[in-house]
């Protein structure tokens, strides 16, 4: 009866871990939705404010007219690229409501409504408490919450130009899984007849609307003193000595990359007061927002306004550019008595600390490695090892997306991952950091992103200082090589190019579409025209995945980010792990009913296609 017992118990925890994974699975893909948007946005605001300041500065002492006039395009790209990280909570609110609800469209409008009630509902028990006069404007400097008094502004935002709460993407994620819930339950609800034009699908706004404002009531009650403590752990996760908390930041975020939850990690510090805030006090405001919290949205702050990035490493000291900045307890005042701007930024944050690091690793330290691994293949395999693996360096260096390398030795020599590579991120966040480099980042570490939030800012005068990646990232490659050869042939790993077979196939994720054109001439295959020919091999290659999975009746959940099909399954034994490595796969994380299958970019192609079959075959 005991073992039995014990049997059950196992049995529950594997259920319950599964259920874990699934919503931290579906929680990723509903913060991967509005963070793939963030790459056009930042190129916008980047190149808009960049070349807008570029044009200003080569017009000095033209009238306001002809500088207006000859930005415009540029202030036009810079609004459309500042609205976006301006609206970012109801854009999280609408993301995660997609991933929870199964894309259903009733649930983003649902969310919609809901936003707009939580943020209504917070606004009718905030009165503002003291203020001072700046330029014939009020400044609050303190409100009035619920029963709280004097709460610091930095507490208090704009959403949808609704004075609220500063909930930042925390209140969009909390909206976007309520909104989902309450369509998940009530969705197929009906009315009595009389009133059954309310029923179903209609309900669930309806719903959203009356039971909504108790969210918002809760906010009220607890987040004033959840807003402060988030400006408090900001201000001393910035305050740990000699850039720390970046190394501690590249160590957990790759470290998270394995398990998919490393979005789940950096969102807080990107987007929330736990990356420190920037609070503008006077000057007349871009877009909606007066309180920029978070790592990346405080540095695209710094773009919009034309702050140097650098003014952070001279507080105190000589103007930048007309900009001074002034420790005054826990903020730098920064501020340009010629514009009237004037702003006051958690005291310790390095605009780009929580991003940067990543420049080294990704364009040089990888790409080492996937040297380190051609050079240690065998002779004869070399020449096939280096258009493999080299395609998976270049596409590192230049896009960023790494996981075509990480998974193939994480998952041979997973010391090389985890005693190795994790700490050398670490420890590129850290030297970025204290060396004195400010880049910014929205999709990746590569070459693109570099080009746009390095080079750019530096080439507009707002001082990037973008060299130190190339500086350490020059410095890890030597180290990536030795240590990745050494350890290979000392161990004798059996990286691409070192199988013990007479095969000259080699196995990584970007050879995945060669082998499937492969199989389909051995097989005969024939069409007319090169358009049909890939249809017939996408098709083969979509079935012979359907089948490795289980089929499609054992797929409950279909869905994907950028490099992993995310998937929930209803009988994990039915997955055939092999089959899907040898059709290209650099992996599969999970063992539970939530699993993801790495298949690089071609995941999100993947998604879309098992979910065309679901619909043909209904």
């Amino acid at each position: 009866m005991g073992e039995v017992k014990k049997q059950i118990i196992i049995k529950d925890k594997r259920m319950a871990d599964g259920s874990v994974k699934a919503f931290f699975s579906k929680l990723s893909r509903g913060l991967m939705l509005p963070i793939a948007l963030l790459p056009i946005a930042g190129l916008f605001l980047g190149v808009g404010a960049g070349f807008e300041n570029v044009i200003k500065k080569a017009m000095d002492g033209k009238s306001p007219t002809s500088i207006s006039q000859a930005t415009l395009i540029f202030v036009i790209m810079k609004n459309i690229g500042n609205v976006v990280f301006a609206n970012l909570p109801i854009l999280f609110a609408l993301g995660v409501a997609v991933a929870f609800a199964e894309d259903a469209g009733i649930a983003v409008f649902s969310a919609l409504v809901g936003f707009v009630i939580f943020n209504a509902t917070q606004s009718s028990m905030i009165w503002g408490d003291r203020y001072e006069m700046k330029d014939g404007v009020k400044v609050w400097l303190s409100y009035n919450v619920l029963w709280y008094r004097n709460v610091e502004a930095a507490v208090i935002g704009t959403n949808l130009g609704i004075t609220s709460l500063q909930t930042s993407v925390f209140g969009g994620i909390t909206i976007g899984l309520f909104t989902a819930y309450l369509y998940n339950k009530f969705h197929t609800f009906q009315m009595p007849k009389v009133l059954g034009f309310f029923s179903g699908t209609r309900f669930v706004p309806i719903i959203t609307l009356i039971l909504t404002p108790l969210i918002g009531l809760f906010f009220l009650m607890i987040w004033p003193l959840a807003g402060i403590g988030l400006s408090k752990m900001g201000g001393g996760l910035m305050s740990l000595p000699g850039g720390t908390d970046s190394f501690i930041f590249g160590v957990v975020e790759r470290s998270l990359i394995p398990f998919g939850l490393h979005h789940a990690f950096y969102t807080p510090l990107w987007f929330t007061n736990v990356g420190g805030h920037l609070d503008l006090t006077s000057g007349a405001k871009i877009g909606t927002d007066t309180v920029f919290a978070g790592n990346q949205k405080i540095w695209f702050a710094f773009i919009a306004y034309n702050i140097p990035l650098n003014i952070v490493d001279h507080v105190g000291g000589s103007p930048i550019n007309g900009w001074t900045a002034v420790r005054s307890g826990d903020i730098i005042k920064i501020a340009n008595t010629a514009t009237g701007y004037g702003f006051n930024l958690t005291n310790g944050v390095n605009p780009g600390s929580f991003m940067q690091g990543k420049f080294p690793i990704m364009m040089f330290g990888l790409p080492a490695a996937g040297a380190a691994m051609i050079m240690a293949a065998k002779k004869e395999k070399r020449e096939v090892a280096m258009s493999v693996i080299g395609a998976a360096s270049i596409t590192a260096f230049l896009t960023g997306i790494t996981e075509p390398i990480e998974f193939t030795f994480l998952f041979l020599a997973p010391v090389l991952y985890y005693g190795f590579h994790v700490w050398m991120a670490g420890i590129s966040f850290l030297l970025m950091d204290v060396l004195g480099a400010h880049m910014g980042m929205t999709f990746s570490g590569g070459i693109f992103d570099f080009a746009l939030f390095g080079i750019l800012p530096d080439a507009t005068g707002l001082n990037a200082n973008c060299y130190w990646a190339v500086i350490i990232g020059v410095g890890l490659m030597p180290i990536y090589y030795f240590v990745f050869t050494w350890y290979i042939k000392h161990y004798n790993i059996k990286t691409p190019g070192r199988e013990d077979n007479n095969s000259n196939e080699i196995k990584l994720v970007s050879k995945a579409d060669y082998k499937a054109a492969k199989e389909a001439k051995k097989s005969g295959t024939k069409t007319s025209s090169t358009k049909n020919t890939k249809n017939a091999e996408r098709t083969e290659r979509v079935l012979l995945l359907e089948k490795n999975l289980g089929g499609l009746d054992n797929l409950v959940n279909i869905d994907a980010c950028i490099t992993r099909l995310r998937l929930t399954v209803a009988d994990r034994s039915k997955v055939n792990d092999k089959a899907l490595t040898e059709m290209g796969a650099m992996g599969i994380v999970g063992k539970g009913k939530a699993i993801q299958v790495i298949f690089g970019a071609e995941a999100d192609r993947f998604k879309v296609e098992l979910k065309e079959l679901q619909k043909n075959r209904k």
